[in-house]
């Protein structure tokens, strides 16, 4: 009896990776039955095009959404947020905080204008971590930003070793929007560090 399950589970997931091929998204199993896979990344990936075609295999294979990013591949000035997917979506305008958005145009700038990386630091395991390292690198060293904006609402260290890239940015800690929702007291601290980039962004405008 237990060889017949196995052989039926067998038969029944090489049907989903065969609709998988064909482009259906048809999954036949719940999420914690899911095996993520967190092999390193084995494709040269040389373009940010080839970073975000990587990460959209990546979570289509294994049915989760993790990363999400805006549609801007170019800007030098990097900003990683950690807000549940549930609360932004850059493919729908209303879906974007309005608190951010306020935050940013405080300073004249449009949140567009920067290139953004969300994880959504609900759906974060252990396991993902070295995938999310490895992923942030990837980035970080083919855009080789002038600005990192850290608006993430947990110590980046639990899953970036930023220290071990050889940069030159210039770095900016400004509290995360769902930080600021929980503790308004966090708006002075926002407001300081909002004033520094706009100095800096000024600086590579002249």
């Amino acid at each position: 009896m237990q060889q017949k399950n196995q052989n039926e589970f067998l038969k029944l997931k090489n049907y989903s990776s065969f609709l998988f091929d064909l482009g259906l998204n048809v999954s036949f199993f719940q999420e914690k039955d899911i095996e993520v896979e967190q092999g390193k990344i084995e494709k040269k990936l040389k373009s940010i095009e080839d970073i975000d075609n990587y990460i959209k295999e990546w979570q289509m294979k294994n049915d989760f959404q993790l990363i999400l990013r805006n549609k801007n591949i170019s800007s030098k000035n990097i900003l990683l947020l950690s807000e549940q997917n549930s609360f932004i979506n850059f493919d729908k305008p209303k879906k974007k905080p309005e608190l951010l958005n306020k935050m940013f145009l405080s300073i004249g700038q449009s949140i567009d204008e920067f290139f953004i990386i969300n994880i959504d630091i609900e759906k974060l395991m252990e396991n993902h971590i070295s995938k999310i390292d490895e992923i942030l690198e990837l980035y970080f060293t083919i855009l080789n930003p002038r600005v990192f904006i850290d608006m993430c609402s947990i110590n980046l260290g639990k899953f970036f070793k930023l220290n071990k890239l050889n940069l030159n940015f210039d770095y900016f800690k400004i509290p995360s929007v769902s930080n600021i929702m929980k503790n308004q007291s966090l708006k002075r601290e926002a407001w300081v560090e909002l004033k520094l980039l706009k100095a800096k962004l000024n600086e590579f405008s002249l």
